[in-house]
């Protein structure tokens, strides 16, 4: 079954309603998601333990750089297994998936289509929807408690193309979160981002590259907010300079890298999983880092190409995840980048309040731009065919 849902539709509600009803059964469920934050949060939003998809296949980095559609996958044990954000699923994931699950599982995939596609090839979830061959149900209706964020209203508005700037209909009792300031220079943008910017707010950019991309803001907010003091230890990789006292993101699976949290020693960290540097050891060779669920990884200097600063991480590095506050910068791009379903993917990142900077030219050409590149896989076609 899919589980098509919209920010703000009570997606939670619904996921611990089946949970709580297969498991009053006596069945085992199974919960899973693409990255190891997406899997963090469903876990704290259901209560229950939910891996990442890989490390329930048991399936290492070898097959995100070789996808090899032959590879051998562990079998799920489970009567049913829900999965998160399958939007961010790809093609060659999607068949260790199908691999690995029993006949006689029920199987339920949750995601939302109007999201960014994942990064591998393939839009499996947009596909098995336009098949018209696997029950869906689409979750489109804001709960009374979710019409007061203008955060979920605004996010809405952005996905039917409406743009919310100009739109001057208030909804009653509506919480101020979600703030928009007008600036048009690159330069202003980045002072106001200076100006609110604190250590537990997040920036997310459309971009990379650029001097609103995550290369330079992070460069930007590092010398700001965690300038050299002359005590703290740093070492350069290529052209990065990794300090103590860093905000930074594994950007790659790692199954063998060991960590420690209390007395639990285990291995494996995943993509997308943030955390802080607490110390650099040149004698040593290796950086500390203290992961926001708070186990601790040790990294030896030839390994940090697996890590970036996330001062600023882009759009795409934010999906799955949720944010207490996020600051996006709104600049001009590539319109590959200036997309709708990238403008509401960001602004659904943000939990209690988003505050956006930038040029409402840029906001209105964005919602505007539907354009998706197309990707043919295929299953769509196989699937009406069967």
């Amino acid at each position: 079954m899919l589980l098509q849902e919209v920010h703000g539709t009570g997606k939670t509600t619904i996921i611990k309603t089946i949970i709580d009803m297969y498991k009053s059964k006596g069945k085992k469920v199974v919960l899973c998601a693409p990255t190891g934050r997406a899997a963090k949060r469903m876990t704290e939003a259901t209560g229950e333990e939910a891996k990442t998809l890989h490390r329930l296949l048991e399936i290492g980095k070898v097959s995100e750089e070789k996808p090899d559609p032959n590879i051998d996958v562990t079998p799920i044990d489970g009567d049913v297994v829900i999965i998160d954000e399958i939007s961010m699923v790809d093609i060659f994931l999607m068949n260790y998936v199908l691999k690995a699950i029993f006949k006689g599982t029920k199987l339920v995939l949750v995601g939302d289509t109007d999201q960014l596609p994942s990064v591998g090839p393939g839009t499996v979830l947009k596909d098995l929807i336009d098949s018209k061959k696997i029950p869906y149900i689409r979750l489109n209706k804001i709960f009374r408690q979710a019409l007061k964020s203008k955060i979920i209203v605004n996010s809405h508005k952005v996905n039917e193309g409406i743009n919310f700037l100009e739109d001057k209909e208030e909804e009653q009792n509506s919480i101020n979160d979600c703030i928009f300031i007008k600036e048009t220079s690159s330069s202003e943008i980045i002072k106001k981002i200076i100006e609110l910017y604190s250590l537990d707010k997040q920036i997310i950019t459309p971009s990379k590259k650029g001097e609103l991309g995550t290369k330079n803001l992070n460069k930007v907010i590092q010398e700001k907010f965690n300038p050299q003091n002359g005590i703290k230890n740093e070492k350069k990789f290529g052209e990065i300079i990794f300090r103590e006292g860093d905000k930074v993101m594994q950007i790659k699976n790692n199954y063998d890298i060991m960590w420690r949290k209390g007395s639990e020693i285990n291995s494996g960290v995943f993509n997308g999983e943030m955390g802080t540097i607490e110390k650099i050891n040149d004698y040593e060779g290796e950086i500390k880092v203290k992961f926001d669920d708070e186990k601790i990884a040790f990294y030896s200097f030839q390994d940090l190409e697996q890590l970036e600063h996330s001062y600023a991480i882009t759009v795409h590095k934010s999906q799955g995840s949720e944010f207490g506050t996020v600051i996006i910068p709104i600049f001009q791009a590539a319109p590959m980048l200036l997309t709708r379903n990238l403008l509401y993917t960001g602004m659904t990142r943000a939990k209690d309040k988003l505050i956006m900077i930038g040029n409402p030219y840029t906001i209105q050409f964005m919602i505007n731009n539907e354009k998706v590149k197309q990707r043919n896989s295929g299953l769509k076609y196989k699937l009406e065919n069967v």
